[in-house]
């Protein structure tokens, strides 16, 4: 039997494995499937809440630990047997909510696996047309959820919103709180020491997986972390340039199966 040449894969979801509806191609499906029978673990890493990258796992078929809220949390999803937890604490959440009432921001308090928000605003509807989150509205949000740990908090605004708010929070929050955009939309708040790349050598690890035998694909500026760490680190085209920059291999666009037509090309799939 051939050596694989890599034994885990770590795919981020939104804007590389899935397209532009958020949907997972039949191409970029039965390659997953593919290399999942040869004995790849197969990781989803993803941005969004454990319950929204689960609803992939499922339809996979997946067993490997998913990380999901870009590093904070890794769970597995048939036991759901917890790998890591980390919550932002609730004093570093409370200048940040402080901020977004101040401005009028729409502010996703993610808790429980389930988003809070204070009311369902056109960019709450945007967001959630795209992840399929639980969601709670809470008319007093910033009374109630003030001081209670987060997984992560995310601003969703206009890309030229968040990009001009991205200077001034890690300027205020820098030193304490990982804060990195991972769409044009999302402006998110982590733990410091929460990140895909951290997530990935855990779960590889755990799994008796060597680093050198990982690869990892991504698009955002919260996968640099993921394709640095992984052996391997490949790019879709739709990427960001921080992110081409440190990938080891650039493929096509995530609306052109390029994730697909890459794992044929490097497990020999059929």
């Amino acid at each position: 039997m051939t050596a694989l040449p890599y034994r885990l894969c770590a795919l981020d979801l939104d804007d590389t494995l899935l397209n532009s509806h958020q949907e997972l191609s039949e191409r970029n499906e039965r390659a997953v499937r593919g290399i999942l029978e040869k004995g790849v673990h197969i990781v989803l890493a993803s941005g969004r809440i454990h319950s929204s990258a689960k609803r992939f796992a499922d339809k996979l078929n997946l067993d490997a630990p998913i990380i999901s809220c870009n590093g904070a949390m890794v769970r597995t999803p048939i036991s759901n047997e917890i790998w890591l937890d980390e919550s932002i604490p609730g004093e570093l959440c409370i200048p940040v909510m402080d901020y977004c009432e101040q401005n009028n921001l729409q502010l996703n308090y993610y808790r429980d696996d389930v988003v809070y928000s204070k009311e369902y605003t056109s960019w709450l509807q945007l967001y959630h047309t795209r992840t399929k989150v639980p969601l709670k509205i809470i008319p007093d949000f910033y009374s109630q959820m003030r001081g209670l740990p987060s997984t992560k908090l995310v601003i969703v605004d206009s890309p030229e919103r968040t990009d001009a708010l991205t200077p001034i929070f890690k300027e205020m929050l820098g030193q304490h709180l990982y804060i990195t955009k991972t769409t044009d939309e999302y402006l998110e708040f982590m733990p410091l020491q929460a990140n895909k790349g951290s997530a990935l050598r855990l779960v590889a690890e755990r799994l008796g997986v060597d680093m050198s035998e990982t690869l990892a694909f991504g698009d955002g500026h919260n996968d640099i972390p993921l394709l640095q760490a992984a052996g391997m680190g490949i790019a879709v085209g739709n990427a960001k340039a921080q992110l081409k920059a440190v990938a080891g291999r650039v493929i096509g666009h995530h609306d052109e199966d390029s994730v697909g037509i890459a794992l044929e090309e490097i497990f020999g799939l059929d």
